[in-house]
C-alpha cells in the first residue's frame, strides 16, 4: 500500500492588489488564508501518517519579497521531516526565477527538482519513482515531456509537471503538451500544476490537476484543496479530493424575473445568500459577488438606488452569517420589463430613441456620422489607470449601445407604452 498527497499552486502570501479599495474587505483574513490552508494541509498529512507530498509548482508568487514567507514554509517542512514525510517539489512559472527562494536551504526531506533537464528521485522504501523538472525561467514554452526518464521497473512511477497541457481558459500556455504525450511515458500517475481548477484529465492512469489549495479572488471560486491518492498492492490507484480552503469565493446569480420593487429584490437576494452560506460555506467566511439578472419591474428602481441596494445587501449578508459573508461586488445585469419591439412602434421620444439605437447598431456609417469620440476624455484620464472603450471597434460599440438601451430607455419610459399611439 502507498498513500501520497498531490498539491500545487499555493502562491503563498500572494499580494492582494487593489483589495483595499473594496468597502469592508477582510484584507487580513484573505491575506492569511494561504498560510492557514498550508497549515491545514500539513496537519492532515501528519494526522493520517502520509509518507509523501508532491508539490507541482508555484509554491510562491513571483518574487516573494518577504523572507518570512520562505521561513514559514521551511518550518512547515520541518514538521513533515520530523514525521518522516518526504516532499517532491518543482518550481513553476511564478517561482522559477525567485532568487530569494534559492537562498533558503530547505530541510533534507524536501527534494527540489533541477531545471536543466528532467530527472528521477527513487524512494526505495516506498517503492516510488518521482520524475520531474522545474521551470528555469518564468516562460517555458517547450514540451518537456519527451525528455522525461523512462519508468523504473517495479516502482510506482509518478510524473511531476507544471503545464497548461494543450491549453486551459485563463492560463498561459506554459510547457505545452498533449495527453497522449503524458500517456506515452508509461507512468502510473501524473501530478500536474499550473491550472488552478481541479480537473481529472484521465483516469487510467490518473492525470490530474489538483488545483490551488486556496482561492485568491472571485475568479477562483468554489472549494479548493489537494488530492489524496491511495495505491493498493496491484498498483491500482484510488483518488480522494481533500478540501483545504479557509476562505471561499462564490459568484451568486439572483434572478429578478417577476419582481416589481426594490425591497422584493433585497428579500430574494437575502434568501439566496442564506441558502448559499448554509449549503456551501462549511462555516468558512465567504467573499460573494452577486450578479442580478433577468427582467422585471424592479429594474428602474435598482438603477436609481444602486448605492442603497448595495448597502442593504451588505447589511443582510453580515446579519445572516454573523459577519462571515463579505459582499465583494454587485453586478447589475438586469433588463426592464419593457417590450422593445412595441416601444419602437410608438410615436414617442422613447420610441424614437429605440429606433435610433437600432440604426446605429446596424449601420456603422450612421455611428461614424455622429462624430462621437472619447479621445479628449481619454487624454485627460491618461495615467490614471482608467481605460475607455475604443469606439472604432464595432463590438465595443455594440456593448455601449446595449447599455444605453438597457439603462437610459427604462429611466425615460415610465409606462410610456401603455399611453402611446401606434402607427396605423
Amino acid at each position: 500500500m502507498l498513500t501520497f498527497i498531490h498539491a500545487a499552486d499555493f502562491h503563498l502570501d500572494s499580494p492582494l492588489r487593489g483589495l483595499g479599495r473594496y468597502e469592508g474587505a477582510p484584507v487580513d483574513e484573505i491575506r492569511e488564508a494561504g498560510r492557514r490552508a498550508l497549515g491545514d494541509l500539513i496537519d492532515y498529512i501528519l494526522e493520517n501518517n502520509i509518507p509523501l507530498l508532491l508539490i507541482a509548482g508555484d509554491l510562491y508568487d513571483a518574487d516573494c519579497p518577504d523572507f518570512q514567507t520562505l521561513l514559514h514554509f521551511s518550518l512547515q517542512m520541518d514538521r513533515l521531516r520530523d514525521a518522516g514525510t518526504r516532499v517532491a517539489l518543482i518550481r513553476g512559472n511564478h517561482d522559477a526565477g525567485n532568487t530569494m527562494t534559492r537562498s533558503l536551504k530547505l530541510p533534507d526531506n524536501v527534494k527540489t527538482f533541477r531545471s536543466a533537464h528532467p530527472h528521477t528521485w527513487r524512494i526505495d522504501d516506498l517503492g516510488v519513482a518521482v520524475h520531474g523538472q522545474s521551470f528555469g525561467s518564468a516562460e517555458v514554452l517547450d514540451n518537456l515531456v519527451p525528455s522525461y526518464p523512462d519508468p523504473v521497473p517495479g516502482f510506482f512511477n509518478i510524473g511531476l509537471l507544471h503545464t497548461s497541457l494543450s491549453g486551459r481558459p485563463g492560463h498561459r500556455g506554459y510547457a505545452p503538451c498533449e495527453l497522449k504525450h503524458l500517456l506515452a511515458r508509461g507512468y502510473d500517475y501524473w501530478a500536474l500544476g499550473h491550472v488552478h481548477r481541479h480537473e481529472i484529465v484521465n483516469e487510467n492512469p490518473y492525470v490530474i490537476f489538483s488545483g490551488c489549495i486556496q482561492g485568491r479572488h472571485i475568479r477562483e471560486s468554489g472549494p479548493r484543496g489537494c488530492v489524496r491518492i491511495d495505491v493498493d498492492n496491484r498498483r491500482s490507484a484510488r483518488m480522494e479530493r481533500i478540501i483545504l480552503d479557509v476562505f471561499r469565493w462564490k459568484t451568486l446569480e439572483v434572478d429578478i424575473n417577476g419582481l416589481d420593487t426594490f425591497h422584493q429584490v433585497v428579500d430574494r437576494t437575502a434568501m439566496a445568500l442564506q441558502e448559499t452560506y448554509t449549503r456551501e460555506s462549511g462555516g468558512r467566511p465567504m467573499g460573494v459577488r452577486i450578479v442580478l439578472k433577468g427582467a422585471g419591474g424592479a429594474h428602474v428602481e435598482l438603477l436609481r438606488d444602486q448605492e442603497a441596494f448595495r448597502a442593504s445587501v451588505r447589511r443582510v449578508g453580515a446579519d445572516i452569517s454573523r459577519a462571515k459573508i463579505w459582499v465583494e461586488k454587485i453586478v447589475l445585469n438586469t433588463s426592464p420589463a419593457i417590450d422593445f419591439e412595441e416601444l419602437k412602434k410608438s410615436r414617442t421620444p422613447q420610441g424614437d430613441l429605440a429606433r435610433f439605437i437600432d440604426e446605429l447598431e446596424n449601420n456603422s456609417k450612421s455611428f461614424d456620422e455622429l462624430g462621437f469620440s472619447l479621445d479628449d476624455l481619454a487624454a485627460k484620464l491618461s495615467g490614471t489607470g482608467v481605460n475607455l472603450p475604443d469606439l472604432r471597434d464595432p463590438s465595443l460599440r455594440g456593448s455601449l449601445l446595449e447599455e444605453v438601451r438597457r439603462i437610459l430607455i427604462p429611466l425615460l419610459s415610465t409606462n410610456s407604452c401603455s399611453r402611446d399611439e401606434h402607427p396605423g
